[in-house]
């Protein structure tokens, strides 16, 4: 096993957070979120780039995904660490954040922006991504509601 791997796992341990699976690249882990179920993927690649990808516990519906899209593009503005993604092919919804990093893995501190912003990004929007798709708000007026808060 790689040693950004290896310190990635000590992460991890230190945190408390309990690792799903892991392989030489990727470790999985499972949250209940505030907003839903989600699943963290943390990948590493040696001395290079850490990145951190948090995904909803659902694919969105084909119907739904010109509208999450736009709610997609107007949550993404303004956001200074990570985005959301949406594959317009298979509905698959995510937040990346990445960190460029040379040789060993970075202070606990700085692991965990890349680390907890996705899931907290994604307890933020997921209730107005809800809403579009299973509530017909405009994507406009439901990303505008969490925002607010």
């Amino acid at each position: 096993m790689s040693t950004n791997m290896n310190q990635l796992l000590d992460y991890l341990q230190r945190e408390e957070l309990n690792v799903a699976d892991h392989n030489e690249e990727h470790a999985f882990l499972r949250f209940d979120g505030d907003s839903g179920d989600q699943k963290l993927v943390l990948s590493v690649d040696e001395g290079r780039l850490l990145q951190s990808f948090v995904y909803p516990a659902f694919r969105v519906p084909e119907g739904s995904r010109p509208d999450i899209a736009i709610a997609v593009s107007r949550a993404n503005y303004g956001l200074k660490v990570g985005k959301f993604e949406l594959d317009m092919n298979d509905g698959e919804l995510r937040y990346q954040a990445a960190l460029l990093f040379d040789g060993d893995l970075p202070a606990d501190k700085v692991m965990d922006r890349v680390v907890y912003v996705g899931l907290s990004m994604m307890d933020r929007y997921m209730p107005a991504f809800m809403s579009v798709i299973y509530g017909n708000e405009p994507a406009r007026d439901a990303v505008a509601l969490v925002e607010q808060i």
